[in-house]
């Protein structure tokens, strides 16, 4: 006689047993969802207020010495590297960076 019960290996599952795993199952997916949706929201909102404060920083340059419009901006408009201004360049610069943050941000595992 073995010490290994071969009833208890063969035996069936309960009705009650399968409803409970595959319950707990369903949960882990819909909380991994929710994870994973609170995640991109969060990069969302972070990327909303990181653009409206760029906003705000150009309405200001655009209202500075006596509300001149755009004037203030020229100097940053000018060729800096090759023919791309500092504009530009700080443009493509922000993009970048603020994507590898929200990129490593949404896949940082909570």
């Amino acid at each position: 006689m073995s010490e290994k019960d071969p009833d208890h290996i063969h035996r069936k599952e309960r009705p009650s047993e399968r409803m409970f795993r595959r319950s707990r199952r369903a949960e882990m997916r819909r909380r991994q969802a929710a994870r994973e949706d609170a995640n991109f929201f969060r990069a969302v909102f972070s990327l909303a207020g990181v653009a409206t404060a760029f906003v705000f920083v150009i309405i200001y340059m655009a209202s500075a010495n006596g509300g001149s419009g755009m004037v203030a901006l020229a100097p940053l408009s000018e060729p800096w590297i090759g023919p791309f201004s500092r504009l530009e360049i700080f443009g493509v610069g922000l993009i970048i960076v603020l994507g590898a943050v929200f990129w490593f941000r949404i896949k940082k595992r909570p």
